[in-house]
């Protein structure tokens, strides 16, 4: 048996966050509806202040009851409702489930889900001009043989992946999530979502932002902003440089118009990929880095992956979850990382499964953005992203690269 994890002894109305989290895992009586958007808030800023299973169960109560589309929507009962549900009231900006009072003024029939249309990918659509830079940054041919289901992400260059839902609770059936390119502002102020086959997702601009503290290294973003109509949302934990630009983020993300009822979330990993000297200068040394962290959409389950670099450049990596455990391994083309079929563990459909990442960052902060779609034999589909820390300094490299 597993030891229990001692959970911090954060006070919520007389009671601490460890006394409401074993109630949940005891299946006793449902928790209020403000201790469960505590729980989630605590979380938000410490992905081990909950076990998954009570992140899930909060969720799961706070999220808005289905419309029938014969019911209308009342705006006062709307209201009345803000008591109960935080995505309903005044206070949803605050909240780490949603923001803004979406829910309420949807339309009967709910959000309008995402909709596919014939559009290039990337660097074909319009971005906004402090965007262009990144979006328009030139795709370089692959090594034969290696295919990314989301393009490639050239040496040097700003590049994320994110998961898309419905809604503003960034969690869904892994059936219903779509994956898409991620692009962040390095001032934190606003991002684009580029699902393949679905519209740009572009945030308000200049969103207004708070950075805090966190007891590692990591610090804690949460950036709000409203443009008419439109209003997007951040909440990730970032590491940043010197000047204050951001080097790596994770986690939240959110956009959507209130009016109509309209709008997707999801979560994210992003930073700019390693430079092309420092990957040969990895090369030439024969390196092996190991890379290890949560992913986000379920942080219970912890990912490690060590790339190995040579003639031939591979990694090979493990996720456990206390659901499953899986592995995979493949190829690294400049700072692609890509799985081969034949680099599964025996419980994965390999034909349905693919692992695609970047490599991020120079020596001291390097990281692994990435992204999972895995069949798993006894469990089903899991569809995850989520970013990954070197785990200790890998070698020094030559004077002037990576610098």
């Amino acid at each position: 048996m597993m030891p229990t994890k001692a959970f911090p002894s954060l006070m919520i109305a007389g009671l601490t966050l460890a006394g409401l989290l074993a109630s949940v895992e005891a299946a006793q009586p449902m928790l209020a509806d403000e201790d469960c958007t505590r729980v989630l808030e605590q979380w938000a800023t410490d992905a081990g202040a909950a076990p998954s299973a009570a992140v899930d169960t909060c969720r799961q109560q706070l999220a808005p009851a289905p419309v029938e589309e014969s019911e209308a929507v009342d705006p006062m009962d709307a209201l009345r409702r803000a008591d109960l549900n935080p995505c309903d009231g005044a206070d949803a900006a605050g909240s780490v489930l949603c923001w803004g009072p979406w829910a309420a003024l949807a339309p009967a029939a709910g959000p309008e889900p995402l909709k596919s249309v014939d559009a290039p990918r990337g660097v074909d659509v319009v971005c906004r001009p402090e965007l262009a830079e990144q979006c328009d940054a030139d795709f370089l041919p692959l090594e034969p043989g290696i295919e990314l289901p989301l393009g490639s992400c050239p040496p040097g260059t700003p590049c994320g992946f994110a998961t898309v839902v419905d809604g503003v609770a960034s969690h869904g059936e892994a059936e219903d999530t779509v994956f898409a390119r991620f692009l962040l502002l390095p001032d934190g102020t606003a991002f684009t979502v580029d699902p393949e086959g679905f519209p740009l997702i572009v945030s308000v601009d200049a969103m207004g932002m708070v950075v805090t503290s966190r007891p590692d290294d990591w610090e804690t973003l949460r950036a709000n902003g409203r443009d008419g109509g439109e209003q997007s949302r951040v909440i990730a934990r970032v590491l940043r440089d010197g000047d204050g630009e951001i080097l790596l983020a994770a986690d939240i993300w959110g956009h959507g118009a209130p009016a109509s009822g309209a709008a997707q979330s999801g979560y994210f990993a992003w930073g700019t990929t390693t430079s092309a000297g420092s990957l040969e200068a990895l090369r030439a040394a024969g390196a092996s880095l190991m890379f290890t962290g949560p992913m986000s959409v379920d942080n219970g389950t912890t990912a490690s992956v060590q790339v190995n670099f040579g003639g031939t450049t591979t990694w090979n990596g493990t996720w456990a979850n206390p659901a499953y455990t899986f592995s995979a391994g493949g190829l690294v083309s400049g700072a692609d990382l890509i799985s081969q079929p034949g680099g599964f563990s025996a419980n994965v459909v390999a034909p349905e499964s693919f692992v695609q990442g970047a490599l991020l960052g120079e020596q001291g902060v390097r990281a692994l953005a990435h992204i999972i779609e895995v069949n798993v034999f006894d469990h089903g589909l899991v569809r995850d992203v989520g970013l990954l820390r070197e785990l200790s300094p890998g070698p020094a490299l030559p004077a002037g690269i990576g610098d």
